[in-house]
């Protein structure tokens, strides 16, 4: 500590960003994180920007609060949900419908009400396509793992190979269709 109770000093990591993180993560405010935890608002706010230390006893009672551990908290171990691992086995392909293109795809983000996050794994056959336009709230990515697709975007039309990337925003209204017999493209929508 310096000086200033409280206050972290220089070179010691801040691990308040760790306690933002879950915090967010599990749809806490700060107002029922201070409730359950006894310390100010104030605090805890300063000690997620890396402005204030907590004492051992308060770091006890943040990790209770956040349904984690101590070292967990400090970065030195994970908990069970921090990982997010799909096997290759494990993943289910689903259809879309044929009115909407007939082409498989599967979640590979983690299951959650509040996702900032969608990725997917979809298989478009040759001359598939999804007539409807897409459009939403936030990023879209593409990533052509295997194959070609042709991705039409307001008035552009952009044809992706293997290995090609493409990022724009999900307001845009957005068709992609097959190319070849099989396309594979990893897709992630970000803030959607």
């Amino acid at each position: 500590m310096n000086k200033q109770e409280g206050t972290p000093s220089e070179g010691i990591a801040n691990y308040g960003f760790h306690a933002r993180a879950l915090r967010i993560g599990r749809n806490i405010t700060l107002d029922q994180l201070a409730a359950q935890t006894g310390l100010s608002k104030g605090h805890l706010s300063r000690f997620e920007r890396g402005q204030k230390s907590l004492s051992v006893a308060a770091l006890i009672r943040l990790a209770a609060a956040l349904d984690t551990s101590v070292s967990s908290l400090l970065g030195e171990t994970l908990d069970e949900d921090a990982l997010h691992v799909v096997r290759r086995r494990d993943r289910k392909m689903h259809r879309a419908p044929v009115e909407d293109g007939g082409y498989l795809y599967t979640m590979l983000s983690r299951p959650s009400e509040n996702r900032a996050v969608s990725a997917f794994l979809v298989e478009i056959a040759a001359e598939a396509e999804r007539p409807s336009e897409g459009h939403h709230s936030g990023e879209e990515i593409f990533l052509v793992l295997s194959g070609e697709v042709e991705i039409r975007i307001a008035d552009r039309v952009v044809i992706l190979g293997e290995g090609d990337y493409l990022q724009f925003p999900g307001r845009l209204t957005h068709v992609i269709k097959g190319r070849e017999a099989m396309s594979r493209v990893f897709v992630v929508v970000i803030g959607g």
